[in-house]
């Protein structure tokens, strides 16, 4: 018993001698803050980076903020650090983040090395355009300005490289935008310093030309200005094929669009279902109970403004399997449908090739919903469900739409 006190009194002493380093480390490190004239604010919220839009932000389902530093650079820029997080998209986000402000608004840019691509900046349906200068490459909607933001900031950039891990640098509206910022006040400086020749090249009248309003959205999806995060309920499960068995049926994570009259809707479906365990209790007497099952399913489905023959591409069991003449094709994908010869005219050798050229996931259409097989409800994940839902429609041909009835989109692909 002496001993065990004894070990206890020892943990106690330690744990607290670890707090009161911690409390002391943290009011030195908010001395060094003030000293700098900055200002910290250890719990922000959202809201205070609502006006970035391009990634690292605009991604993930879950979002958070904390710590955020404020102040001006020692060239007069005034700048943001702050941790970001964000899942729900790819493999995460989880860095401290430094924004410096620009006097106008650009396009969305992008510089890296050759190694370090920023996730989630090519959404679907926005093509872009790569400048490179030896090992840096600047990514732009606009070839011209990716070469000429590449050219001007390309001294400060390789300053600025010797000092950071890694470049990775991004034009988000007003805001020079840079990941893996320090925490240590010291070493914030030195990296705001090396920070400040590349905001001041950004800042050149020569850029004037191409200068926009920096974006107003709010909390939403970089590349799909119609998606949103959706109210919760239930609703939407009326809407898709998803288990109806058990009970507890929620949403989790909803998110929903509309474009061209084609909804969207990703969700996670979650409930519950019970059953009897028999198990021995401590007297070797058999007893039962109940035992509450979780269970989980990622939905990633569309919504039509028209109907269409039941077609399954490496989707669900539905009608008859059918074979086309690409034996490679036949290999990659199993096609299934209720009219042979709407299969035959909608995967066509173009499609045929497209697909075997596209990383796609398996769907299937029963009249206006279509139903994505996806393995994690997930934002890329949704991207390019959506990517290939249209890319599909797209390649159908106008006697397919006019045989139909339906007017031909304006995401046809000729």
């Amino acid at each position: 018993m002496n001993s065990f006190w004894a070990w206890f009194w020892v943990v106690v002493a330690l744990g607290a001698v670890v707090g009161a380093v911690l409390v002391v480390r943290r009011r030195r490190y908010v001395a060094k803050i003030r000293a700098l004239g900055w200002t910290l604010e250890p719990d922000p919220g959202l809201t205070q980076i609502a006006d970035l839009n391009a990634p690292p932000f605009g991604l993930g389902l879950q979002r958070s903020v904390d710590e955020l530093v404020s102040g001006t650079t020692a060239a007069g820029h005034a700048f943001r650090v702050f941790d970001y997080d964000y899942s729900g998209a790819g493999r995460g986000y989880s860095e401290r983040v430094a924004c410096l402000q620009l006097p106008f608004g650009l396009p969305d840019v992008f510089v890296s090395d050759s190694e370090h691509a920023r996730t989630g900046i090519s959404p679907a349906g926005m093509p872009l355009v790569q400048a490179e200068d030896g090992n840096l490459r600047a990514i732009a909607a606009d070839g011209t300005l990716a070469a000429q933001v590449l050219t001007l900031v390309g001294p400060g950039v390789a300053a600025f490289a010797s000092l950071a891990e890694q470049v990775d640098l991004g034009i988000d509206g007003d805001q020079l935008v840079v990941g893996r910022a320090p925490k240590d006040p010291d070493d914030l400086v030195a990296f705001l310093a090396a920070l400040d020749p590349i905001a001041s090249a950004l800042s050149t009248t020569a850029l004037q030309g191409h200068e926009v309003v920096p974006a107003q959205e709010r909390f939403g999806f970089y590349g799909h200005p119609d998606w949103r995060f959706a109210p919760d309920g239930t609703e939407v499960l009326d809407r898709y094929p998803v288990t109806t068995g058990g009970y507890g049926h929620e949403v989790t994570d909803p998110i929903t669009g509309l474009r061209d009259g084609i909804r969207m809707d990703a969700f996670t479906h979650e409930w519950k279902t019970d059953r009897t365990e028999t198990y021995t209790d401590s007297r070797g007497q058999l007893r039962t109970r109940t035992v509450t099952d979780h269970h989980s399913e990622p939905v990633c489905g569309f919504l039509l403004p028209f109907d269409l023959p039941g077609l399954s591409v490496n989707g669900r069991r539905l009608g008859h399997k059918v074979a086309f003449e690409s034996e490679a094709f036949n290999r990659a994908f199993t096609v299934r449908t209720d009219d042979p010869k709407f299969a035959s005219d909608v995967i066509h050798p173009r499609t045929m090739e497209w697909l075997l050229a596209t990383t796609t996931r398996g769907w299937t259409v029963q009249q206006r919903v279509v139903v994505f097989e996806v393995e994690k409800h997930d934002q890329l994940l949704v991207d390019a469900c959506e990517a290939t839902l249209r890319g599909w429609l797209g390649r159908i041909p106008r006697f397919v739409w006019a045989d139909h009835g339906l007017t031909v989109p304006p995401y046809l692909v000729e």
